[in-house]
């Protein structure tokens, strides 16, 4: 079964109030294909990147306000598993993130790694990167955040 195959039925994007209704169709032909024919095989390395630019235009002061913009985001729900002082562990759950994992076995999650780890070096000021690891039978990708502590900014 070919990728498109698997993107017959589509589903609709998470929406905020006021929002308008958009098909995740659209977002999964961009994220799953396009992007992937573009970038290559730096396409990773590029989206984590590009995550990180993300987060300088919209810096974020709070963990409340890294989840809500997940969502509003739709990138999934995103939970915060655990909190240490060099280390920040995330869960990314949704339906969004089960259809990613079932029309792409190769899909990252880059983009969004790289955003958490700029949230976290803009709201703790240290130097910070962001690692992913899928959880494909669970539906799950979980970040792992570490942050140098002597590295400040």
């Amino acid at each position: 079964m070919t990728k498109e195959d698997k993107l017959e039925s589509v589903e609709m994007a998470p929406v905020t109030e006021n929002e308008p209704l958009i098909p995740a169709f659209g977002y999964e032909i961009i994220r799953e294909f396009l992007l992937e024919d573009l970038l290559g095989k730096e396409g990773p390395q590029i989206l984590y990147w590009a995550g990180k630019q993300l987060g300088r235009r919209f810096p974020l002061s709070s963990t409340e306000e890294t989840i809500t913009f997940f969502h509003d985001a739709g990138w999934g729900d995103l939970t915060l598993v655990k909190e240490t002082k060099d280390e920040l562990k995330w869960e990314l759950t949704g339906e969004l993130i089960n259809r990613r994992f079932s029309i792409n076995e190769n899909t990252h999650f880059q983009l969004e790694a790289g955003f958490l780890a700029y949230q976290t070096e803009h709201q703790r000021k240290v130097v910070s990167e962001s690692y992913e690891e899928q959880k494909k039978r669970a539906n799950k990708v979980y970040f792992t955040v570490k942050t140098d502590n002597k590295d400040t900014i």
